[in-house]
């Protein structure tokens, strides 16, 4: 397994998911598994460095109060059970058909970034119900998450949205989420048989820990969002026809 490549993916493309404020791991994976780095190996690495990345802007947005606790707290909590399931079932199942997932779940993400990315609609005003949606969805999403080695974050924020939540509230309070349901799902792989390369993780992290710090205070003032956005969508449309493609 060649680390060079891996550290330089790992810096890329946190300094291009900065800017979306997502961890990455949903390209994380299919890269890792095109450098020869077996699935089972290459989910649980996306979904730490996803953490890494998510961790980070957590802290900024919970000193900017950008993080509803009442919200964030059972949705977390029902992700984490999600993503724990998520990462047992991919030990089970074969590999061909995680990967067809995966190409299905980055197509889906991408045609929702590209045509139904700005949220209508909200379920109503009821907290408690609002609560109940969230923290049932958070789970199947936690499981899909964790199962094909996303952040789940293309899928928690409009969630939020649709609950009701403002743009830079909804990213901050799922980034709160996505930091526990990926490191969760990590320490399902590790705890159910997958096995990763300390060093290179320290390597990788490191990375992807600078290269947020870049994405987010340099870069990030010199690019529109919208333009960002469909940048992210055609890149993910790409990789999951790739995946298609290398199934044939």
């Amino acid at each position: 397994m060649e680390i060079l490549p891996i550290i330089f993916i790992a810096f890329f493309i946190a300094v291009f998911f900065s800017m979306l404020g997502l961890g990455g791991a949903i390209i994380y994976t299919p890269l890792f598994f095109w450098l020869d780095v077996p699935l089972l190996t290459a989910i649980p690495m996306a979904l730490l460095l996803n953490m890494i990345t998510t961790a980070s802007a957590s802290t900024t947005y919970l000193k900017q109060q950008l993080v509803n606790k009442s919200f964030a707290f059972p949705m977390a909590l029902t992700a984490i059970t999600g993503a724990l399931a998520g990462s047992y079932l991919a030990h089970k199942i074969d590999t061909r058909l995680i990967i067809i997932l995966l190409s299905i779940v980055l197509f889906i993400a991408g045609i929702r970034i590209l045509f139904f990315n700005n949220i209508g609609f909200s379920v109503g005003r009821d907290k408690k119900k609002k609560i109940l949606i969230g923290s049932s969805a958070a789970f199947f999403i936690g499981i899909i998450s964790s199962l094909v080695g996303i952040g789940g974050g293309t899928f928690i924020v409009p969630l939020l949205m649709i609950l009701g939540f403002k743009t830079k509230n909804a990213v901050g309070t799922s980034a709160f989420i996505i930091t526990f349901m990926s490191f969760s799902g990590f320490l399902g792989y590790m705890s159910f048989g997958s096995r990763i390369d300390l060093s290179l993780l320290v390597y990788a992290g490191a990375a992807a820990f600078i290269g947020a710090q870049v994405g987010s205070k340099v870069i990030f003032n010199r690019i529109s969002s919208h333009t960002i956005n469909r940048m992210f969508a055609i890149v993910l449309l790409f990789i999951a026809g790739k995946l298609w493609y290398g199934l044939l």
